[in-house]
């Protein structure tokens, strides 16, 4: 039986390649046609043929053949080569290897060009076969053709894929391997013998197919199907279906040699691709917001047509450093560095940023950017993909709604602070007199009136640190001096709890005193606020390595552990039964976090439902640089 010329993708790699050399006793090769005889690929039995034959030469490549030949079949050789290269027809070159170690054979080379769609040819087929000078020895003829129909069954059974033999106009079934029966749902005795349409109702709603298959026979020209649907009895799926033509002697095309790959579990996955696809565009036209990716190769950034949109461009590419001429100088260097701890860390980030558009720094916009970086086999970022949205309505709202509440807790102060200045008046001069009653109610005024002066104070902060006007006084102190001393002030403000404060006698750090004592006191208050009266408040200072550990553990409620990460953002506040009672606006924690996270430090919390919680910061020590 004469091959069939293949006209898909060769892949050298291939474990279906590497079983047909393998199942093939008659020697095979694969060479390249440019530059000319340059093996890429071959069997064992042609490497067996070449050291039975080659005498002592040591290489076993194609180049063998030409050495054994004479000088004037060498030429014919070549000329036979570029000729099924040029015209991408098969051919077939019978030689007699005289210079071989077997001087009674003649060896016939058949090759095949391997045909790319309408690509030059780069590789070629050469199946070798020995012919013994007495084409009369009928036996030997005999033998060979048996071997070759046992090596040709042997190969077709144990194929990995999907195997069949169409025999003429009719499709009857001459060959099929076990795993096309099983696709099938059928017996050899079932479909062997038997026309297709016979064999196989199912094809009643495919004769559309079955007419295309059958043209074959017309047309000579190979049929390949992506993504068949096949229903059978058995099940469903997809497949991707080669039919080749073969022809007899006269080269006319008798039979169709059909190959069939399972690809169901593929298409299914590019379909659930799709359908996310759809949902992840639908979500992101709701929320408005566009996409961007950054090659990082090239250095250009490629944006969706929303992002174009947010950025008023008229093109949807630009180059990395036309992209930062946008950015505001205030926020060029955080934008930067926020990506480039993602890119060394390999997470995502989620940065909040100012660009001037067209350069024009009077028109400006607030956006909002997430993205994550991707990486090639070697472990190189090779892009950035992320989305992007505009947030300027919501910043302004913001700003407005911060200057609002800078405005009114600034207001407040002056009322406030007078009237903390009459009740130390009344203070002192109750004290000389025996009015205890009206001593203690004072105590608790002003106990009262330092508690909104503390919230309001908090108010202030937090408008503060959204406009950027928290600056930091660093000096050098001593942090458990100060944490002692703010322990004792809280043992008057809070009587009904036990503070202690456990570390060294010396701890020096450089930072703004008075933010770090506002830390400290927020935490303290924070800790007798969700805990019962009497119970302890420990408060440790330790180092580790370049920085100051301190520590606020109380005896509370404890906190569920998926709202651990929430309690430092902007007016989060837990949500349980045993929470609606205490007073609170959620920005204690929020302060404490920016003010700490301003000196380079960390902040933290551990918790256990009803046993505690415990808050930690960290600072650089003085050394640190």
């Amino acid at each position: 039986m004469k091959k069939c010329q293949l006209k898909f993708m060769i892949d050298l790699a291939s474990p279906f390649l590497k079983a047909l050399l393998k199942h093939s006793t008659n020697p095979i090769i694969i060479f390249k046609v440019k530059p000319i005889l340059v093996v890429v690929e071959h069997n064992d039995a042609y490497q067996a043929l070449i050291g039975r034959v080659g005498g002592k030469l040591k290489f076993y490549d194609i180049n063998i053949i030409p050495n054994l030949l004479s000088a004037t079949e060498k030429v014919l050789l070549i000329k036979t080569v570029q000729k099924v290269s040029e015209l991408k027809a098969k051919a077939t070159l019978v030689i007699h290897p005289i210079y071989s170690n077997s001087p009674n054979v003649k060896w016939e080379l058949e090759f095949s060009p391997v045909l790319q769609n309408d690509r030059p040819v780069e590789y070629i087929i050469c199946s070798l076969r020995e012919i013994p000078l007495d084409e009369n020895d009928l036996e030997h003829i005999l033998f060979e053709l048996s071997e070759s129909e046992a090596r040709f069954r042997g190969f077709f059974d144990q194929a990995p894929l999907g195997m069949c033999v169409l025999k003429g106009p009719a499709l009857i079934t001459e060959y099929a391997n076990d795993n096309i029966l099983k696709l099938w749902g059928k017996t050899r005795k079932e479909v062997i013998g038997i026309p297709q349409e016979k064999a196989r109702p199912e094809l009643e709603k495919q004769q559309a197919l079955v007419a295309h298959v059958k043209d074959i026979f017309k047309n000579g020209q190979p049929l390949t199907i992506n993504e068949l649907k096949i229903s059978t009895p058995i099940s469903d799926g997809y497949f991707i279906a080669f039919y080749e033509p073969l022809k007899n002697d006269k080269n006319e095309v008798n039979r169709i040699l059909v190959i069939i790959k399972d690809i169901t579990e593929q298409v299914n996955f590019k379909k659930e691709l799709l359908k996310a696809k759809d949902i992840l565009k639908i979500a992101m036209d709701a929320s408005e917001m566009g996409s961007w990716n950054i090659d990082l190769e090239s250095k250009q950034i490629l944006l969706s047509e929303r992002a174009q949109q947010i950025y008023e461009l008229e093109n949807n590419r630009l180059g990395i450093e036309e992209a930062k001429s946008l950015i505001s100088m205030e926020d060029i260097g955080h934008l930067t560095s926020g990506i480039r701890r993602a890119l060394h860390h390999r997470n995502a980030f989620n940065i909040e940023y100012q660009i001037n558009l067209n350069g024009i720094s009077a028109k400006s916009k607030w956006l909002r950017t997430a993205g994550k970086a991707y990486y090639n086999e070697q472990g190189k970022a090779v892009y950035i993909a992320g989305a992007v949205l505009d947030i300027t309505e919501h910043k302004q709202d913001e700003i407005r709604k911060n200057d609002f509440i800078g405005m009114v807790s600034h207001e407040l102060k002056t009322p406030l602070t007078s009237l903390s200045a009459y009740v130390q008046l009344l203070q002192h001069k109750f004290k000389e007199t025996d009015n205890d009653f009206t001593i203690q109610i004072l105590d608790k005024v002003n106990v009262q009136l330092k508690r909104m002066s503390l919230m309001i104070d908090g108010f202030l902060n937090v408008s503060l640190l959204e406009a950027g006007k928290i600056l930091l006084n660093k000096t050098n102190f001593n942090l458990v001096l100060l944490i002692k001393t703010i322990a004792e002030e809280n043992r008057i403000v809070l009587p009904s709890h036990f503070i202690q404060v456990v570390g060294t006698e010396e701890m020096m750090v450089n930072a703004d005193m008075e933010k770090i004592g506002n830390v400290i006191t927020n935490l303290i208050g924070n800790a007798a606020k969700y805990s019962k009266k009497n119970s302890l408040i420990a408060i440790k200072c330790e180092t580790q390595k370049d920085y100051v550990i301190v520590s606020v553990e109380d005896e509370g409620i404890g906190i569920r552990e998926n709202d651990i990460p929430k309690l430092f953002d902007r007016f989060y506040r837990v949500e349980s039964p045993d929470t609606k009672t205490i007073a609170g606006f959620g920005v204690g924690l929020y302060i404490c976090a920016e003010v700490i996270e301003r000196h380079q430090g960390k902040i933290w919390a551990e918790s256990k439902l009803g046993k505690g919680s415990t808050f930690y910061f960290s600072l650089p020590t003085t050394n640190t640089p």
